[in-house]
């Protein structure tokens, strides 16, 4: 069965009420959901996945889509969730940091997860936090989330072409940022640089 087939068959189960279907819709993104919403809310990361699910839950026989379509629409509802949480808490910046509640999260027992152990390593969620957070949330979504420029634009309210103006800067930003740091010595290590020849 192709993924296009496998997909609309798992949704169909999930819609009709057959638990399977749910759980292995919820199987396949909830470990990006928690993702995204641990570095959106460190904090509440946990309960604001719990009331996604559950909206997923209680809308999800309206859904109608592949599952690019059904990924965007989780991924919305998250985004919801957090600016919920932002208003109901007037949320002041606090002494946490969020790439410490990702990198602590256990990782499923998935394949698909390992082809982006590249970007979830420490270094790069480091890097990706000190990013602005629009473009922070934009690269997040179109990585993790697997979205397109088009699906993003429509979770954060923003052009396509902008979604990809941002990421681009992200990008540009974050190699800028590995390219200085080769070049710069730091303690400890030595670089071509300032290695010197007898």
């Amino acid at each position: 069965m192709a993924g296009d087939e496998r997909f609309e068959a798992v949704l169909r189960a999930a819609q009709s009420g057959e638990e399977w279907g749910f759980e292995e819709l919820y199987r396949g993104l909830h470990a990006y959901v928690l993702r995204y919403l641990r570095l959106q809310a460190p904090r509440e990361a946990e309960d604001l996945a719990a009331e996604t699910w559950m909206n997923v839950a209680s809308a999800l026989d309206r859904f109608s889509g592949d599952e690019g379509a059904f990924r965007s629409w989780v991924f919305t509802i998250a985004r919801r969730r957090v600016v919920d949480h932002i208003r109901r808490s007037s949320r002041r910046p606090g002494d946490y940091s969020p790439m410490e509640a990702v990198r602590d999260s256990p990782a499923p027992d998935d394949t698909e997860l390992t082809a982006m152990a590249a970007v979830e390593t420490e270094e790069a969620l480091d890097r990706i936090g000190r990013l602005p957070p629009d473009q922070a949330e934009i690269l997040l979504l179109r990585v993790l989330g697997g979205l397109s420029a088009d699906q993003v634009g429509g979770i954060v309210g923003k052009p396509a072409g902008t979604v990809r103006v941002l990421q681009h800067r992200a990008l540009k930003r974050l190699a800028r940022d590995l390219t200085t740091e080769r070049v710069t010595p730091r303690q400890g290590v030595t670089t071509h640089r300032d290695r010197t020849w007898k």
